[in-house]
């Protein structure tokens, strides 16, 4: 490594460590996404092994907790209202804990808005190196993964993916999905936590609100490889689920920091 890089990679840090301790509240806007929204019910246990003492997390009429996989292929995605990423691919693995309940107001043209729900989340898997760098520079959790797919457009059957390294590892699904003869454009709230870091205790704490334009749903079945992140979770390697395929625009807020 040459004099300058080593400048600029301990600038870097040295910014890093700055802004988390402090806290610091950032932006996201996301742009013309189309998601895949998946929902798996799994064993409370399973859940409360991945989500730290101070959340409570919740247990349906069930008694299952829910596992949300949200997987987008974005036009745009802007931080803080400076770096542009043109496209952008994110896999979201999210845990639903409780929270209180609430309705937001619906946002400009669309018909309601959804109850707010509260997610523990997984660090967001991205296939592009720009945001994975500029999301850990402000303290964001990501993991950096080498492929994401959405397996085509909605509707019928389709493939998708997620490849999280050169060897392969990751995890795939085959999605059955029926296309409603009309959309329904809604507005969608969810409050999302994370706690993570071994050296400096981070805490990140956000609220995306959602243009959400749902246009049908279907069935899922999810197959996970050994030590992949779905797989460690220990909620198993095939997971069956519900789908739904949606067009989504959004603002995000996310205070970062130490805890």
């Amino acid at each position: 490594m040459t004099r300058k890089s080593s400048i600029t990679v301990l600038c870097g840090s040295l910014a890093f460590v700055a802004i988390t301790v402090s806290g610091c509240t950032h932006t996201m806007k996301m742009v013309n996404c189309k998601e895949l929204f998946a929902e798996f019910y799994v064993d409370p246990k399973v859940a409360r092994q991945n989500v730290p003492p101070s959340f409570q997390v919740r247990v349906h009429p069930n008694g299952k907790a829910m596992l949300l996989i949200l997987v987008q292929d974005c036009e745009k995605v802007v931080l803080d209202h400076i770096i542009r990423v043109s496209p952008m691919k994110m896999a979201q693995i999210w845990i639903e804990v409780a929270g209180p309940d609430e309705v937001g107001p619906a946002l400009p043209g669309t018909r309601s808005s959804l109850p707010t729900s509260y997610w523990y989340t997984l660090p967001h898997q991205m296939d592009s190196a720009l945001a994975h760098v500029a999301f850990w520079l402000v303290g964001i959790d990501t993991q950096l993964v080498k492929e994401i797919s959405l397996g085509g457009e909605p509707g019928g059957i389709r493939t998708g993916r997620v490849v999280e390294n050169d060897s392969g590892l990751g995890y795939h699904w085959m999605e059955t999905n029926q296309l409603w003869p009309a959309p329904n454009l809604v507005t969608g709230r969810r409050w999302f936590y994370r706690e993570y870091g071994k050296f400096i205790k981070h805490r990140s704490e956000g609220i995306v609100v959602c243009r959400s334009n749902f246009l049908g749903e279907g069935h899922i079945v999810l197959e996970a490889q050994p030590e992949s992140a779905i797989s460690n979770l220990n909620s198993g390697t095939t997971l069956r689920g519900d789908t739904k395929s949606v067009e989504i625009d959004c603002d995000v807020n996310i205070r970062v920091g130490a805890r």
